[in-house]
């Protein structure tokens, strides 16, 4: 049975359909060579430090989760010693969580700055489905896959600890 095409602005779905045509790489390429302005620069620089932000927030929260599930139990995330099962539970799913929430509010903080703003929304005018809308939708509901996938590695990571 053939696979109809996905809605445009759906970018999930575009994506699935990108991977099961097997041509997910030339179209990101594609879409890669749009970004030409140096409002660009902007997405890193506020991004990076986000997503640190947010990967502390999750090793807080997993600190919180010890705290709570072993009150006698003194913790120490990133401590001294070799790392164990518990750490590595709360530090790789803890960074793979905090992706999206990162980029969202990357996206919303470049979206508020006009020019940025146009600038984007002219590189985006040629691609379908790239906007600030779509991409945030598709964050978010990414966002929420993640979450759901990696917050009980997390709680599993804090108890093991």
């Amino acid at each position: 049975m053939a696979r109809r095409a996905p809605r445009e602005d759906d970018q999930l779905s575009r994506f699935g359909h990108e991977l099961r045509e097997g041509d997910w790489l030339a179209h990101a390429r594609n879409r890669s060579q749009r970004r030409k302005s140096p409002w660009n620069l902007l997405l890193p620089l506020f991004g990076l430090p986000l997503l640190a932000a947010f990967v502390v927030l999750f090793v807080w929260f997993a600190s919180a989760v010890h705290s709570f599930i072993h009150p006698n139990h003194p913790h120490a995330f990133l401590g001294p010693g070799p790392a164990g099962i518990g750490d590595v539970l709360v530090l790789l799913p803890a960074f793979v969580a905090a992706v999206a929430p990162a980029f969202l509010v990357t996206n919303f903080l470049v979206y508020l700055i006009p020019p940025a703003r146009r600038a984007m929304a002219a590189e985006d005018r040629d691609y379908p489905g790239v906007g600030y809308g779509p991409s945030q939708r598709a964050l978010f509901k990414f966002g929420l896959w993640l979450l759901a996938i990696c917050l009980p590695l997390i709680i599993i990571g804090a108890a093991l600890k």
